[in-house]
């Protein structure tokens, strides 16, 4: 089974980031196909069509993203219909619906938009409840080259290229067909999430783990490492007919991992650090401030994504200035002057200066030079300290990182560090 994505725009091809092919992968894997292939086009005619007659010659599964747009420059509906040989249609039901998307927010409907009624002849139209352009599926027949003559059944997905009017659509409509039309096996997966260690350190200690392949009668365990900026991932993939030993291999495998890194395993599949946190000062009945200078309230702003955040998350400050974290923290002005504001020193105060402000159990702060400018020999870009204090159980500590890595990316791996540092503090003192 081949399937093939196609994403349509010329912004894709000048620096835009498409978020769209890494979602389709992650939904079209839970079901068990995979992606061959990924191409992106620009918004010339003449491409498209050399695309989409090249891919439909391959592949069983082909979905487009991008191009179904009202504007003179949206070309996937009419060369994909060029392509099929098959027409247009105006549709109504479609047109009625986009006349109502405008009517919903008291606007005039441009008279181009008209033209995301037209509908591919035969096709499955997928309603668009966010935006304008509606999603299509084609079934397409064409014969074998075999004496045969036996009909290949390929399936084209049009969809729009807007992330918040794409993932409805594949949530709804898309998945759910795909997966009654070629779903055979059952698919499960359990993905680790690792702090504090490098992925080639993962892997030193899990490799006798994830090495092999492991086949048994009805099923297949398949593993993996991915490297993010702030965690390593270890996906497990079990398949097979029966549900049962899917969940044992599974259960198996998930054990042996933990046996390996269990102290630097923080959680599974859709857990954060944040989350982790939020879940572990909840169980605990514990209140937490924060003191920002380097991360500039990024680590306040993870935590209250949180929904909830707010029965243990009291208080954030973001003291940039060594004004601010002397006046607001009550950092000692002989502890800049001796030691500077980045310091495991001044980390210190400014962390027992917000747990004092706040009232709360557990303070922690950040300092650094996240750059690119204002590193020197003794104190280069990079160069950050985190601090906890939690005064009812005698917790006082400072860490010392040297990040890589541009500002933004810096600050990330700081904010990220410390929710690593606030979660094993909290679970060594269960």
């Amino acid at each position: 089974m081949k399937v093939e994505l196609v994403s349509v725009g010329t912004e894709l091809l000048k620096g835009k980031i498409n978020t769209d092919n890494a979602y389709l992968g992650e939904k079209l894997d839970s079901i068990g196909l995979a992606i061959d292939r990924e191409t992106t086009v620009g918004d010339s005619r003449e491409k498209i069509e050399s695309v989409l007659h090249e891919v439909l010659s391959r592949s069983d599964i082909i979905i487009t993203t991008g191009g179904l747009g009202p504007t003179f420059d949206d070309l996937t509906r009419e060369v994909m219909a060029k392509v099929l040989k098959k027409k247009l249609a105006f549709d109504g039901e479609v047109m009625h619906q986009i006349a109502a998307h405008f009517a919903k927010r008291d606007l005039e409907m441009p008279k181009d938009n008209e033209k995301q009624a037209y509908i591919i002849e035969g096709a499955k139209v997928i309603p668009n409840k966010v935006g304008t352009a509606p999603g299509m599926v084609v079934e397409r027949r064409t014969e074998t080259a075999s004496k045969s003559k036996v009909q290949k059944v390929s399936v084209i997905i049009m969809l729009p290229g807007p992330p918040r009017e794409m993932k409805p659509m594949v949530e709804e409509v898309v998945l759910p067909y795909l997966k009654e039309r070629y779903e055979r096996k059952i698919l499960k997966k359990c993905v680790l999430h690792i702090s504090g260690l490098t992925e080639s350190a993962v892997y030193e200690k899990i490799k006798e783990v994830v090495e092999i392949e492991r086949r048994m009668e009805g099923g297949i365990l398949r593993f993996s490492i991915l490297a993010h900026l702030t965690k390593i991932d270890v996906e497990i993939s079990g398949e097979g007919e029966n549900e049962l030993l899917v969940d044992e291999m599974l259960h198996k495998a998930r054990q042996e991992i933990y046996d390996c890194l269990e102290d630097y395993i923080y959680g599974e599949d859709k857990d954060t650090l944040e989350s982790v946190v939020g879940g572990l000062l909840l169980s605990k009945r514990l209140t937490l401030a924060v003191a920002e200078s380097c991360t500039g309230g990024l680590i306040g702003d993870r935590i209250t994504d949180v929904a909830g955040s707010s029965v243990y998350f009291k208080e954030g400050v973001v003291a940039y200035s060594n004004e601010a974290k002397k006046r607001v923290l009550g950092v000692k002005e002989e502890t800049v002057n001796e030691f500077g504001a980045v310091s495991q020193e001044s980390a210190l105060e400014m962390a027992r200066g917000v747990q004092r402000i706040s009232g709360t159990d557990i303070g922690l702060a950040t300092t650094g030079i996240t750059g690119p400018t204002g590193g020197t020999a003794k104190k280069p870009v990079g160069l950050v300290y985190v601090a906890l204090v939690w005064p009812k159980m005698g917790v006082e500590l400072c860490r010392e990182f040297r990040f890589n890595g541009k500002r933004k990316e810096i600050k990330e791996s700081t904010a990220a560090n410390a929710l690593d540092i606030l979660i094993r503090a909290l679970k060594e003192k269960d």
